[in-house]
């Protein structure tokens, strides 16, 4: 006799499924950051201790394609968990900033090349195949926007369901793409690319701090209690999780700060890179409290506002 189907809805087990994603999307990216500080040459495969200086450093290594293909997965997953409530619309906001931390590279300097890869000058650079890439990167980010953005737009007209988060969020997005466009090709402010974001200076940093920066508010969100109609509530123990992840998260952020502005005075020790590795571990505990306090919402969230 065949096994009784489970009796949750396609709804939600796409959501669970979605919120779980978001932790092995992590783990695979810390798996492939890990595997490349052991393996110091794949062909031939040769071992050691070559420990990364930032997560982001993966970009000028073998670990490149995982290290993008996560950050590209987070952005499309984080959008299909839209939503109706203040948190999704920032989780929204995560989605369009997420691939711009994988487009845009962060810097070398020559006393942090990675590989055999060098920086032509003292200050912080990327080399020069690397902004060709960032470049065409950008060019495909904010076509891709602006093509979401009308298409959404048309989607919400036609089912006559309007959602003010989702037009923010659309707005958030095209002035994102329009600065890094501007930021990559207009003559006037191109020079420096990618180094020329006032007053941040780098853009991949600053993108990335602005992603934790804005996804550390998620939790503190939800510590509150539930958001949308029908959602499970968390319990006691779940908020005081969610209150330590925030609270975590916004002290590593200025921890990744300061390592940053005073890199030189670290010397070898890898801050941003332990910082990094912690930020992504308190966004997939996040995502696997909310994965079973949420595991039988019989209302998942959905991008189109309800009908009165």
């Amino acid at each position: 006799m065949a096994a009784a189907d489970s009796p949750a809805t396609t709804p939600q087990k796409t959501h669970r499924y979605l919120r779980l994603s978001l932790v092995l999307i992590v783990f695979a990216l810390l798996v492939s950051v890990a595997l490349q500080s052991f393996v110091v040459m794949w062909e031939p495969m040769m071992f050691g201790w070559n420990p990364l200086h930032s997560i982001s450093h993966a970009i000028y290594t073998p670990a490149r394609d995982v290290f993008a293909g996560a950050l590209i997965a987070t952005s499309v997953v984080l959008l299909a968990l839209s939503g109706r409530s203040r948190a999704t619309t920032l989780l929204d906001v995560c989605a369009v900033l997420a691939p711009l931390i994988a487009i845009v590279p962060t810097g070398l300097a020559d006393t942090r090349a990675v590989g055999h890869i060098p920086c032509p000058i003292a200050t912080e650079c990327i080399p020069a195949g690397y902004v060709g890439s960032a470049k065409a990167g950008i060019a495909v980010y904010a076509v891709v926007v602006v093509a979401v953005v009308i298409t959404m737009a048309v989607i919400r007209r036609r089912t006559r369901t309007p959602n003010r988060a989702a037009v923010l969020v659309s707005l958030f997005a095209l002035v994102t793409a329009a600065v890094v466009t501007a930021l990559a090709f207009a003559p006037a402010l191109n020079e420096y690319f990618p180094f020329n974001f006032w007053p941040v200076n780098s853009i991949h940093f600053a993108v990335t701090l602005l992603f934790f920066g804005v996804f550390a508010a998620v939790p503190i969100l939800y510590a509150g209690g539930p958001l949308e109609p029908g959602e499970t509530p968390p319990t006691p123990r779940q908020r005081s999780v969610y209150r330590w992840i925030a609270g975590l998260l916004i002290a590593d952020l200025v921890l990744l700060v300061v390592a940053v502005l005073f890199r030189q005075t670290f010397g070898e020790t890898p801050v941003v890179l332990i910082g990094e590795a912690v930020a992504l571990i308190l966004f997939a505990a996040f995502w696997w409290v909310q994965t079973f306090q949420r595991w039988n919402d019989p209302n998942p969230p959905s991008i189109a506002a309800p009908r009165p």
